[in-house]
């Protein structure tokens, strides 16, 4: 770990004032000499070889660095200094940064160089690698290494880093010490940037030893040539292969369902979704981190509360599909995979482009490795679809507005989750980011967030749906759009986790709400509620949420009731600089909400069991909740839940 370091979020950093013009005429290297039998480096060598190499990463595209201050990584520090065009951020633990990072990387859909020195700091980023590798995150990852004779002969800070982090990097690369082979370097650069975006983003860890001393007493830099264009293929169909799918969704009852994995490298692709739903008269059943339901049109027939409705058993067993078009992995609720895994379609298609085998439920009878948006129009451009009769779609979107309508009227009168997204939904500016912890935080997204004609973008850690670096990515977030304020909705516990990347935020726009319900509330819903070692899953954090926002710089609400939420709401979307919202949940009663919510979807099979075994249903009364419990079929969700 880093000893000390200091905060300079995300300023472009000018060139070092003792840097030298550039020469390509020095020696590549110098002799190394000894002093009583330790081999000494050249410290300008150092300098020199760490410049290139960021320079390089720079010609092909990068534009931000994150450093975690050490002695070993100073040859990289100063090489990044040096580069005008980089925007550095110092942050002084690297668990915080790597989240950071991540963060940066997902708005700003470009890898950001991750800096660290040797030894335990390079285990520090490994929590930020599995979520950039599971969730096709770009980042380039320099860790800074001993010399090879300081490698197991107990010298300090010195551990095996070579292929650190295993599978989890898109490709590992072992670097030499600086020598004569520096004009390499910038080849290499530019496949570390196309490894971390092509064919899957995600990862890639550049391993880079340094022989002491390591920090110049002059700055010489070579110039770097100009990098290779690199042109990425557009993955497509044959004609006869798009043929075939039109007849097969042609006039037959389907779904299309957009997973998780925004399929943000293509900007056009929600339009083209739009238009193929239109066409086949299908549904889409949109996750909400596909981001398909904000600013959609309101003939798309975009679905934002299966959720809550496929929670009934007569809807889903009087509306089973033909088919199942799956864009942007599997959805997150599940309802949707429950209903997805015991449907009777007989085609059951998944679009993925990348290298991934994207089929958890053991369903696909179709894997389509080509682009999202090109198939989509392809499929539409091929004058061979047919839509489905009308009150298919029309039954599903029926069910939709009575959620809606459910959510927004009888369960809109006390403080929990429901109302608290639908109002941060409601006050985000159009092009914001709204950003999730996960746990029950993300479900509560799901089931409430609805749709609006505000464009958002809504992002979590879906990864590997850890709770840990909520706070180190939404700071990241927040330092890539600066232009606008940035949101979120994080538990309790989350908070916790990663109370030290408070200290990140700096001046940023940020309105951060925390559910302070008392713990993991989400073990309320699973087996561990009845177990005598309860209090073991739950574990209420003992730390001051106000208290440790106001040492790190944030402005602090703490509210107990609706009206108050709305005031601090409005209060902090007016402000400047970091705020933070604690929410105080009484956790039983949220619960209680839950259970009635649920209950309450249970008026769409009331209704489908008044208009026929068809099922197929246009409109709906208003169902008012019961004060009785849940039945089992709406609160036993079997709910993949992760940890609070």
């Amino acid at each position: 770990m880093s000893a000390t370091g200091s905060l300079d979020l995300v300023k472009a950093a000018p060139a070092a004032a003792t840097s030298a013009p550039p020469t390509d005429n020095r020696p590549a290297e110098k002799d190394n000499t000894t002093f009583r039998g330790i081999v000494q480096g050249d410290a300008e060598l150092n300098f020199e070889w760490a410049a290139f190499l960021i320079d390089s990463l720079v010609a092909a595209g990068v534009t931000h660095a994150v450093m975690c201050p050490g002695a070993q990584m100073a040859p990289l520090a100063l090489a990044c200094r040096a580069n005008p065009k980089l925007q550095i951020s110092v942050v002084i633990d690297e668990r915080s940064a790597a989240f950071f990072a991540l963060g940066l990387s997902r708005v700003s859909r470009r890898p950001t160089i991750l800096i660290c020195t040797s030894g335990s700091a390079v285990g520090e980023f490994f929590p930020a690698v599995m979520e950039a590798s599971t969730g096709l995150i770009p980042l380039i990852l320099l860790t800074a290494d001993r010399a090879p004779e300081n490698q197991d002969r107990c010298s300090a800070q010195a551990i095996d880093q070579i292929r650190a982090y295993g599978e989890h990097v898109r490709s590992s690369h072992s670097l030499p010490l600086p020598d004569a082979s520096i004009g390499t370097l910038s080849a290499l650069a530019s496949r570390i940037y196309e490894q971390s975006l092509w064919p899957m983003p995600g990862p890639v860890h550049v391993n880079q030893p340094f022989r002491d001393p390591l920090v110049p007493k002059t700055r010489n830099k070579r110039a770097v040539p100009q990098p290779p264009t690199i042109t990425e293929p557009v993955i497509q169909l044959r004609a006869e292969d798009v043929e075939r799918m039109a007849d097969t969704l042609s006039g037959r009852r389907g779904v299309i369902v957009c997973g998780a994995t925004e399929n943000v490298e293509e900007p056009g692709f929600a339009d083209a979704v739009y238009e193929l739903a239109r066409q086949l008269a299908a549904p889409i059943i949109a996750d909400p981190f596909s981001n398909l339901r904000f600013g959609a049109p309101a003939d798309a027939g975009v679905i934002a509360r299966a959720d809550a409705f496929l929670r009934a058993n007569r809807f889903t067993e009087t509306h089973q599909p033909e088919w199942i078009l799956n864009f942007g992995g599997p959805a997150m609720s599940k309802p949707v995979l429950s209903y997805m895994q015991e449907s009777s379609a007989s085609d059951y298609i998944v679009v993925d482009p990348t290298t991934r085998w994207s089929d958890p439920l053991l369903r696909a009878t179709h894997l389509v490795r080509s682009s999202p948006e090109t198939l989509c129009r392809a499929l539409t451009g091929s004058g061979r679809l047919k839509p489905a009769p009308d009150v298919w779609r029309q039954s599903f979107m029926a069910c939709d507005a009575f959620i809606d309508t459910l959510s927004r009227s009888a369960f809109d009168t006390t403080l929990w989750e429901a109302p608290i997204v639908r109002r941060l939904i409601k006050a985000a500016p159009d092009g914001a980011v709204v950003f999730s912890g996960n746990s029950m935080s993300v479900r509560d997204f799901d089931s409430f967030s609805g749709s609006t004609d505000t464009r958002l973008r809504l992002l979590a850690n879906r990864g590997t749906n850890g709770i840990d670096g909520s706070i180190g990515t939404l700071t990241g977030i927040a330092a890539a759009q600066r232009h606008t304020k940035t949101v979120c909705m994080i538990g309790d516990m989350a908070f916790s986790h990663d109370v030290g990347s408070l200290q990140l935020a700096g001046d940023l726009d940020i309105v951060v709400v925390v559910l302070n319900n008392g713990g993991g509330g989400i073990f309320e819903y699973l087996p561990t509620a009845n177990v005598p070692e309860y209090q073991d899953f739950l574990s209420p954090p003992t730390l001051s949420i106000g208290t440790a926002a106001k040492a790190c710089g944030w402005q602090h609400w703490e509210i107990a009731d609706l009206d108050g939420f709305n005031r601090a709401l409005e209060a902090a979307m007016a402000a400047k600089g970091p705020c933070l919202i604690e929410a105080v949940i009484d956790r039983k009663e949220s619960v209680r909400q839950h259970k009635l919510f649920w209950s309450a979807v249970n008026g769409i099979n009331a209704t489908i069991r008044l208009r026929g075994p068809e099922g197929m249903i246009a409109t709906f009364g208003q169902t008012q909740p019961t004060s009785q419990p849940a039945s089992q079929d709406a609160t036993d969700d079997s709910l993949d839940f992760d940890r609070d």
